[in-house]
């Protein structure tokens, strides 16, 4: 399964794909080294694919200016919106 982790020291999301029952509450931040709790569980690995948001390329080609990296998934997507200070609607 995926889920989504959020440091509490840098506010930094990021995925990780554990088994079922193998997902820890916790884990270490991939940005600063801090401790990351588990938010979010997704019960298909490909839901988090922008080919999997039939909006999500469209939303990306308006949203992000030209030369910046590409958006890849949604979890790049939540947390771009986060960094900007937006929020999605709808």
């Amino acid at each position: 399964m995926l889920y989504e982790f959020e440091c509490k020291t840098c506010n930094n999301l990021q995925e990780e794909i554990f088994k079922v029952d193998g997902c820890p509450d916790e884990i270490v931040c991939s940005e600063c080294g801090g401790k990351a709790i588990k938010i979010i569980s997704c019960s298909r690995i490909q839901c988090d694919s922008i080919n999997d948001v039939p909006w999500l390329p469209s939303a990306l080609m308006t949203l992000q200016p030209d030369g910046e990296r590409p958006i890849e998934t949604r979890g790049e997507y939540k947390q771009y919106l986060k960094d900007k200070g937006l929020t999605a609607s709808g």
